[in-house]
């Protein structure tokens, strides 16, 4: 069984711990099954999937795209690691990964992500409601590098964690209310990788003062 909680904790600007909040996450949406499908069925760029990114467009993923002499370049399907901020999030999409390398920006759309969006989740979810943007201006957040750590394997259970920081320079408050996962899908025919919402949470009002910084972590487990 796959499970994950998910963890919201408010930290001063000089590292104390203000508020934590901890929840189930019941969140993955349509993208996520749909990405690993791709992966798993090596669905290649002759015959590809169709999908709905984050910005609500059609777009045909594929895992492999067949070039000559046989040659498959895998691309970067449901990566979820990433610099921070306005860093690009390099990704092969093409048949040479010597040649066709897609660089998606801003890193703050591949993986964790906050939002002000307040709408129930649904399954067909394609983005969050109203994603935060990366930023110092007002209403925005400045996002840190997402990583995973913290694998861990331990009869019954196997769990890794995904974790992001975002600090509020804004001068005022920003409040979270969502947060969720965006992952890329490639594309070989255009050499291109496009994002997609994997995961999405109402968390109910988190207001993060200027100065402050906002730890947002998935546990993602699974229970044989």
């Amino acid at each position: 069984m796959l499970t994950a909680r998910l963890t919201l904790e408010r930290f001063g600007k000089d590292g104390r711990l203000l508020e934590k909040k901890e929840q189930p996450s019941r969140s993955f949406l349509f993208q996520f099954i749909e990405l690993l499908y791709v992966a798993h069925a090596q669905i290649t760029a002759g015959a590809p999937y169709p999908m709905q990114d984050i910005t609500d467009a059609a777009r045909n993923i594929d895992s492999a795209t067949e070039g000559a002499g046989n040659y498959r370049g895998a691309k970067c399907n449901l990566r979820i690691g990433s610099p921070g901020g306005l860093s690009g999030a390099w990704c092969w999409s093409g048949a040479n990964p010597a040649s066709f390398v897609n660089i998606i920006k801003p890193s703050a759309n591949v993986g964790i992500v906050v939002g002000s969006g307040v709408g129930a989740v649904v399954p067909t979810n394609y983005a969050l409601g109203t994603k935060i943007a990366h930023g110092d201006g007002a209403g925005e957040l400045e996002y840190g590098g997402c990583e995973l750590i913290g694998l861990t394997l331990a009869d019954p259970n196997g769990q890794f964690t995904i974790r992001r920081y975002l600090t509020n320079s804004s001068g005022g408050n920003v409040t979270v209310q969502e947060v969720g996962i965006y992952s890329p899908g490639g594309n070989g025919t255009l050499d291109s990788s496009f994002v997609f919402a994997i995961a999405r949470d109402i968390t109910g009002a988190v207001v993060v003062a200027d100065t402050e910084l906002l730890r947002v972590t998935y546990a993602i487990q699974i229970t044989v």
